[in-house]
């Protein structure tokens, strides 16, 4: 055989032809990825620096509960008072009048009753904005704590380094396919020549030679 087949010099050609499309995907992934890093970091670290303890609701959302717990009271109060009102008139079927401080006195319980049910509704508010709080810090140090292996190159790299590997490996077959006949032609003509130079010195010698 006269230096590498066609098939080896194919082969050599596609593996240098990945090992550059590897090289250059690398290149643009990694990239990429960077950017992708960065645009979290900048979105979750405050949230994580904030710790654990920080409320989490957006202030509109924070705000529009506050507004329909207080309407939902004043409404709920509104109609208690005018239940009670009723109640009170049609008592003794509207003859009998409570004495003043006792109408006084269930009127103001329903007062009482829908300021502890406002507040109720506002702890609750409040106790729903830092659990929210504390599961954003909790996503934040997931989130941060993964982006390292979007900007791992050890997978791309590994992969283009043994592409690589492979395509230089074919390379120096091809090369040495490619020198092995001149090297038996060097070797044939070194023993040639080798033979000539001998026969040239043994003819000098006495006793030898025509």
């Amino acid at each position: 055989m006269c230096g590498a087949t066609q098939q080896q010099k194919d082969i050599t050609d596609e593996q240098q032809q990945f090992y550059k499309t590897l090289t250059d995907q690398y290149s643009q992934i990694f990239a990429k990825n960077q950017g992708i890093v960065d645009s979290l970091t900048s979105a979750f670290t405050p949230i994580l620096q904030a710790g654990p303890g920080q409320a989490g609701m957006p202030a509109a959302e924070e705000q529009a509960l506050r507004t329909q717990n207080t309407e939902t009271v004043a409404t709920d109060y509104a109609q208690a008072q005018r239940a009670t009102a009723q109640i009170l008139a049609a008592k003794g079927g509207g003859n009998t009048l409570l004495p003043s401080s006792v109408t006084s006195n269930i009127l103001a319980a329903n007062a009482n009753a829908a300021a502890a049910t406002r507040a109720q509704g506002e702890n609750q508010i409040t106790l729903q904005n830092y659990q929210q709080g504390y599961q954003n810090w909790q996503t934040a140090a997931n989130v941060l704590g993964s982006t390292a292996n979007l900007i791992n190159p050890t997978s791309y790299s590994g992969q283009a380094t043994t592409a690589g590997g492979a395509a230089s490996t074919s390379a120096n077959q091809v090369a040495a396919a490619n020198f092995a006949p001149w090297g038996m032609v060097g070797s044939a003509a070194g023993a040639i020549l080798g033979g000539k130079v001998g026969t040239t010195l043994l003819n000098k010698v006495p006793g030898f030679g025509g």
